[in-house]
């Protein structure tokens, strides 16, 4: 008897093991489909099937299930724009044993949140969170750690470019190539050709055309070689080259030849803001006032379009979101009380079901609304959460002569860096680094503490900045550079 007693247990056993493997199973296939629609661009698909998997693994408490789900479904809001829920679902990952053991998991919730404040134009915050990733990436291995630090330094180097910090853009251009060379060059081709082109437009806004022309030149090659179907940017770059050099006709061919393969490959976006640029490009330039006509026209239908789809996406996105906000809810209740309520709701719809309904439709237009206000308002709250601490950062990096200090000082002293700069258009960041440190009343050897030089040296620019400014001999320095934001 008591053999057969825990024969049966044995059995029990085995078979929620069995169970238990393919709800697993079942939610890793999800997952799987999730992320092909992400490798194709379909932001809806994905988030529809990560929230799927997402309700699977509450019904079952899988924890590694609901970490990917969220990060999945984070990743395709960040991508259709709906920001603060898609920090939501990656604030929910933070919360999982998962992502705690998994480095990788930790480095990606970095990227996307990086990702999620750069198109918020928060930038501080942007650069904080891929140094974040970059801290992560140095305990990864193999080809996960290679990747990883190709992308982080392509999105260090997009935030710079924003910024107009050419220095530190190329910095990072030039990082995302030195990594790229762990790779075969036949596999890594597409993202060898972003890297050239990045360079090529980088060294065109330098005005040094020989070295833009020599990176573009590598664009095209590799274009040929592999043959890369989109390779539009690579010829609007080499289009914005010929107009520098004051070559229109020759710029216009290159921006057609770049029109013709966004066309090619159906990017509309990008075409969008192609007939933007060519009939802004054919009225400054008094080409064709015809031309510039047509192809504002053309942008005109073309940006309609679009601002209606996007609102369309948009308005799914929310609707999947209160979906699965109902789902979850339903999740939490017993099967027991849940069998009672379809009893209860059954008999209810019997006898009330039109008012029911109305008010159902009215609390879902409601929850609508507040979605979208939430929505509209993302930037101003997510801006109010990470605005405290800055000065004190601030102070923390002018010690640590970090290059991160002058960038967090333009955002909380814009006017006295446009004052500056309406003095001299031409200050070097160095300049203006030494004089943000002046304007917070930072001692002579304090500068030279922080900068790693000499006091002498910090007076020496003290006096070459007072005959550059005609700063008076009497006055000091300091306080006549604070005095600039009172004027």
């Amino acid at each position: 008897m008591k053999k057969q007693f825990l024969f049966l247990f044995f059995l029990l056993f085995t078979f929620n093991a069995i169970a238990g493997d393919g709800w697993k199973q079942e939610v890793d296939s999800i997952l799987s489909k999730a992320k092909e629609f992400e490798m194709n661009g379909e932001s809806l698909p994905q988030l529809e099937t990560a929230l799927s998997a997402l309700a699977l693994s509450n019904v079952h408490n899988y924890d590694e299930g609901k970490a990917r789900a969220h990060f999945s479904a984070a990743n395709a809001l960040v991508n259709v724009g709906v920001f603060k829920e898609g920090v939501e679902h990656l604030e929910r990952v933070e919360r999982t044993k998962y992502y705690r053991k998994k480095m990788l998991m930790q480095s990606e919730v970095h990227r996307v949140k990086g990702r999620a404040y750069t198109r918020l134009k928060l930038y501080n915050q942007a650069i904080r969170e891929f140094h974040l990733q970059l801290t992560c990436i140095k305990n990864l291995t193999g080809d996960a750690q290679k990747i990883s630090y190709v992308y982080t330094y392509g999105n260090l180097s997009t935030v710079f470019d924003q910024t107009e910090q050419l220095d530190s853009m190329q910095k990072y251009i030039e990082l995302q190539l030195n990594a790229l060379r762990d790779f075969d060059e036949k596999s890594a081709a597409t993202m060898y050709l972003g890297v050239y082109d990045d360079l090529g437009q980088l060294y065109v806004r330098k005005d040094n055309f020989a070295k833009a022309q020599q990176y573009l030149d590598k664009s095209l090659a590799l274009v040929e070689k592999y043959n890369i179907p989109v390779f539009y940017n690579t010829l609007t770059f080499l289009g914005n080259l010929e107009n520098r050099k004051g070559n229109h006709q020759k710029a216009l061919a290159f921006y057609q030849k770049s029109l013709a393969n966004m066309r090619e490959v159906g990017n509309r976006n990008a075409i969008k803001d192609t007939y933007r640029h060519l009939a802004d490009y054919y009225l400054n330039n008094e080409l064709d006032k015809a031309k510039a006509d047509e192809y504002e026209l053309a942008f005109s239908r073309l940006n309609d379009s679009l601002e209606r789809e996007n609102r369309q996406v948009v308005d799914l996105v929310l609707n999947q979101i209160l979906k699965s906000k109902d789902q979850e809810s339903a999740t939490k209740v017993s099967k027991s009380i849940r069998v009672s309520l379809i009893a209860m709701v059954l008999l209810v719809v019997a006898i009330t079901f039109f008012v029911w309904r109305a008010r159902r439709n009215r609390r879902i237009l409601d929850q609508k609304e507040e979605a979208l206000q939430e929505t509209e308002t993302v930037n101003r709250e997510l801006t109010e959460q990470i605005g405290e601490n800055k000065f004190s950062n601030l102070i923390e990096l002018a010690k640590s002569n970090n290059p991160e200090f002058l960038t967090l000082f333009t955002e909380l002293y814009p006017q006295f860096i446009q004052a500056l700069k309406s003095l001299d258009s031409n200050l070097r960041s160095t300049e203006l680094e030494f004089c943000a440190m002046a304007f917070l009343n930072f001692s002579t050897k304090n500068i030279a503490e922080y900068t790693f030089v000499t006091v002498r040296a910090v007076q020496i620019r003290k006096n070459r900045l007072r005959k550059k400014f005609e700063i008076p001999s009497d006055a000091d320095f300091n306080n006549w550079m604070r005095g600039l934001t009172d004027s």
